[in-house]
């Protein structure tokens, strides 16, 4: 019988942390609980959270602006094959890829070479591999797969993204995924550094609660202020107010 195995994904777990380190009047160090909390809707995000993240969390959705080189806002544009990495556990590490289409530069992203055609390469775990006794472990294949990030996540949805470009692989690339574009290089993402909308949330939600969730981890990780912006329109409008506009 097959089952699930998880394995335990820390994507660039040093360049997140060293990510996370900077402006240490703007962090906590662990999350508190606020009189509105994120909610569900139509989204599945459980595809993203494939690891527990132990990390000093921004307040303010500009504090973390201030601390990366990129920071836009747009569209999932879709989803990819990413590289396929030797864990050196016996099994393979799989990474999908988020494609964005930027409608919202704010920080970092015209001019950037490294984004083509206005669109964003982010790197992101693909979870578990299933366990399958009658091959060997490094044949065993992704839990999920592309068309289920399609499905939990379709194109289309609003997205808030704080990249930056990967500065390379730790692991050996046993494949190295779909091919990006001339130019084009994957994206890493802090915890706190991708943020969805959800349209389901955005029909029925009451105007004073918000339509966003967390991608890698909980909005409310940082705090109230991360909860305070209805949609992905309204993050935008704030970090413009803050300076962060191209």
């Amino acid at each position: 019988m097959r089952k699930a195995l998880i394995v335990t994904l820390m994507l660039a777990t040093a360049t997140t942390m060293s990510a996370c380190s900077g402006a240490n009047d703007s962090q906590v160090s662990t999350p508190q609980a606020f009189s509105h909390t994120e909610s569900r809707g139509e989204l599945d995000i459980s595809v993203l959270r494939t690891a527990e993240y132990d990390f000093p969390a921004y307040k303010t959705p500009e504090a973390l602006a201030a601390a990366r080189p990129i920071v836009a806002a747009g569209v999932i544009d879709g989803w990819q094959q990413g590289p396929i990495l030797d864990s050196g556990t016996g099994t393979l590490d799989y990474r999908i890829v988020l494609r964005m289409r930027v409608t919202d530069p704010l920080k970092g992203v015209k001019e950037r070479k490294t984004i083509p055609n206005g669109i964003i390469f982010i790197e992101l775990s693909q979870g578990a591999v299933l366990s399958d006794p009658a091959v060997p472990p490094k044949q065993w294949k992704p839990y999920k797969t592309v068309a289920d990030f399609e499905k939990a996540l379709p194109v289309g949805t609003n997205v808030l993204a704080f990249p930056r470009e990967r500065p390379g692989q730790e692991q050996p690339v046993v494949d190295p995924g779909e091919p990006l574009p001339a130019g084009a290089e994957l994206m890493l993402v802090p915890p706190q550094g991708l943020i969805l909308e959800d349209p389901k949330l955005s029909r029925r939600q009451p105007s004073e609660s918000t339509a966003l969730v967390g991608g890698l981890e909980d909005l409310n990780v940082g705090g109230s202020a991360w909860l305070e912006q209805k949609n992905i329109q309204g993050m935008v409008s704030r970090l413009k107010e803050h300076g962060f506009d191209e």
